[in-house]
């Protein structure tokens, strides 16, 4: 009961916030809270639950779609997100291989802008084809070693399924700060091109604009 009440009080805060607050709301975030309620009915409808103890699904996809929004200073994106689903026999173990994938999906995402980054010097005459191709190979070799550093993420949504077979389906969304994830990339190519006596390695930085 003591954790029915605390998801309640969450939960109507939540809502006297958004009314509070509804006249200063971007249209990004009206969007967003249009979304989430057509989004709560669908998934619920599909089978989709939170496990006790974790905070209700509307303030679950609430606290992601704002991540999702958030910008620097710069104007660009502050977190990078990372999402997987995986079935186990247990909640818990579905729930471990989920974050893991999540986070290797995240890894993901920063190698293609990294390798997307490397393309654009390529074509603009920047990068010779020699140096294009060994950054790439390094970008790729290190994705796996990226994810495995990310350390602590942010999970704002953890919601799961039973399925007929007995099994259990999770859902999660991960977020992790986009200049730290670039900051461990650059890390993982350094040490990854110093390996090979790459004078690359020294000129990462300036080379990469990171």
């Amino acid at each position: 009961m003591k954790k029915l009440s605390t998801i309640l009080v969450l939960a109507l805060s939540f809502v006297m916030m958004a009314s509070c607050a509804s006249q200063n709301l971007t249209k990004d975030q009206k969007t967003a809270q249009k979304s989430i309620k057509k989004e709560v009915r669908q998934l619920k409808k599909d089978g989709w639950k939170v496990a006790p103890g974790n905070i209700a699904m509307d303030l679950q996809l609430k606290e992601s779609y704002d991540k999702a929004l958030e910008r620097d200073a710069k104007g660009f994106e502050k977190y990078v997100a990372g999402e997987a689903m995986t079935v186990g026999e247990t909640y818990d173990a579905a729930l471990f291989q989920a974050t893991n994938l999540a986070k290797l999906d995240l890894a993901g995402k920063i190698q293609t802008e990294v390798t997307e980054l490397i393309d654009n010097k390529l074509a603009n005459k920047q990068l010779s084809q020699k140096q294009a191709t060994s950054l790439a190979e390094s970008v790729a070799a290190s994705k796996n070693l990226v994810s495995q550093k990310l350390g602590r993420v942010i999970v704002p949504i953890k919601m799961y399924r039973d399925l007929e077979n007995g099994n259990v389906e999770v859902r999660t969304v991960t977020y992790y700060s986009h200049d730290m994830a670039m900051d461990i990339m650059k890390q993982t190519m350094r040490e990854d091109l110093e390996k090979k006596a790459d004078d690359l390695s020294k000129q990462l930085d300036k080379i990469l604009g990171f």
